[in-house]
């Protein structure tokens, strides 16, 4: 109960909804909002630094300032409180006020929105520039050939693979994952598509039979990594390619609650499984997620001679 009150009494305060109704339309400056909402700079950085200390905002050194932008992965404890309070306040007529100022402001300071976001656009949004707008768009400038997808799963992302595939074939153990890949597909019409009810160490193809080998986000939940990957070396053609997305090691017991068997892979090990068919793998750590417990993906690419 005691952290749920603090929760209300943060979210009580006037200037500290006014502050986050702000900054869910844009990241703003201390004295950005200072010059909207007319009140003193002290104020305004004690306000923010409640809420940053509650997690709800952060902060990006830009320049000599600092903008600050609403949190992504807010705890969970504040997060329903927010939503609760930002639903009961939207309608007030303080905040309709805030927002023309804002307005003005911007217009009065001539900035426009390419110019704010210059060195911070992989942090903003864009109407239209989403990850999966982006996904679909260099999906489409692929060529995959003869595809296999193993650990296909349901087939959330056939429909993505298949248009840049002469042929795609998804493996998956689990009889329940088939069944829905298979309807899937045949609702969306994708007539290029098969499945086989297979694990990772044994495939069902024949040697040399893919083009293409997709190994995303499923290399976590097969049994023995290794065969899996001599595997992948097995069936691809010559000159053929092994995509693999999965999780860098970590120490995140969060993990299980996904059915992961393991808990990330090292760079070396990786390398040494693809060592009998490759003998340059490339691979890519992406930044850590913003999300707590902040897992870290890394790509891997591997050419077959």
């Amino acid at each position: 109960m005691p952290a749920c009150a603090g929760s209300l009494r943060l979210l009580a305060d006037e200037t500290r909804l006014r502050i986050l109704h702000l900054l869910e339309r844009e990241p703003l400056t201390v004295a950005e909002l200072t010059e909207v909402l007319h009140l003193g700079q002290s104020s305004i950085s004690g306000h923010l630094s409640k809420l940053k200390q509650a997690g709800l905002v952060h902060d990006v050194a830009e320049g000599s300032a600092h903008r600050y932008r609403m949190r992504d992965d807010a705890p969970e404890a504040i997060r329903p409180v927010w939503q609760a309070a930002r639903q009961l306040s939207a309608q007030d007529p303080a905040i309709a006020t805030d927002a023309a100022a804002l307005d003005r402001h911007r217009a009065a300071s001539g900035r426009d929105w390419v110019s704010r976001v210059a060195g911070l656009l992989h942090r903003e949004y864009a109407p239209g520039r989403t990850w999966d707008s982006l996904a679909h768009a260099f999906a489409a400038a692929g060529r995959f050939g003869r595809c296999c997808d193993i650990g296909a799963g349901d087939g959330a992302l056939a429909g993505l693979i298949a248009s840049s595939s002469t042929e795609l074939t998804c493996v998956d153990p689990s009889p329940a994952m088939i069944a829905a890949g298979r309807l899937r597909c045949t609702e969306g019409g994708l007539g290029n598509v098969r499945w086989l009810e297979a694990s990772g160490e044994h495939l069902p193809l024949p040697d040399g039979s893919q083009d293409t080998v997709l190994l995303l986000q499923s290399l976590q939940y097969v049994e023995k990594p290794a065969a899996v990957l001599g595997e992948c070396g097995r069936i691809l053609a010559s000159h053929g390619r092994l995509l693999v997305l999965t999780l860098a090691e970590h120490d995140h017991a969060e993990s299980a609650r996904y059915g992961h068997r393991h808990r990330g892979f090292r760079d070396a090990d990786l390398r040494t499984w693809v060592r009998s068919w490759c003998n340059r793998p490339r691979i890519i750590r992406l930044p850590p997620e913003a999300r707590a417990p902040r897992f870290q993906a890394l790509v891997m690419t591997a050419d077959k001679p």
